[in-house]
């Protein structure tokens, strides 16, 4: 079994030098997954592969559900449901009757300055990565939500680093916060 509770112990580490250097997430993701069990390891990759966007096709979604990962399996069916909703929205159609983020996206996509349509974008994206662990602390489950964030965060220091680093900070804080009422040195 992975020792889940010090890899998300580790997060905060593994990102903290991001006001100096540029977090390079690939290496964040090598040393978790080095920390994985070779099965959790395959989530992350089946994770990084739907993260590239490419890749986003009938059969990826179905090989997903395949997994029996629920967060992989939540996360992508918001993704898709999200993917389609601004295709119903470009094409002046209704949304997808299952998407619970409909009004918020909604919202999101009439904003007309592109620069904060994307930052709310990611932003309902990363609330909804942190929502779907909301009740689990220390499980391959909360390590992909973690991932998904650091993701976001390292695009926005890419593209923005003043807001970049307003998100690495919120990462940090968030992971920190996983640990209240728990001593996280005793890992």
């Amino acid at each position: 079994m992975a020792n889940y509770p010090y890899i998300i112990a580790s997060f905060p580490d593994m990102v903290l030098d991001y006001e100096r250097h540029p977090v390079d997430e690939q290496h964040v993701i090598a040393e978790v997954k080095g920390l994985l069990s070779e099965k959790d390891g395959k989530l992350v990759d089946w994770l990084e592969f739907g993260l590239e966007g490419t890749h986003l096709k009938p059969h990826f979604y179905r090989n997903i559900r395949q997994t029996g990962c629920r967060f992989l399996i939540d996360w992508f069916a918001f993704d898709r449901l999200l993917r389609q909703a601004k295709v119903a929205y470009l094409e002046a159609q209704p949304f997808p009757e299952d998407f619970p983020e409909a009004e918020k996206a909604e919202i999101i996509f009439k904003v007309d300055n592109l620069a904060q349509r994307e930052k709310l974008l990611d932003r309902l994206a990363w609330d909804k990565a942190a929502e779907l662990v909301e009740f689990d602390v220390f499980t391959i489950d909360t390590i992909l939500s973690l991932l998904v964030r650091l993701h976001i965060a390292a695009r926005w220091n890419k593209l923005d680093p003043r807001t970049g680093a307003e998100l690495f900070q919120r990462f940090v804080d968030e992971v920190r916060g996983t640990f209240k009422g728990i001593n996280a040195e005793q890992f």
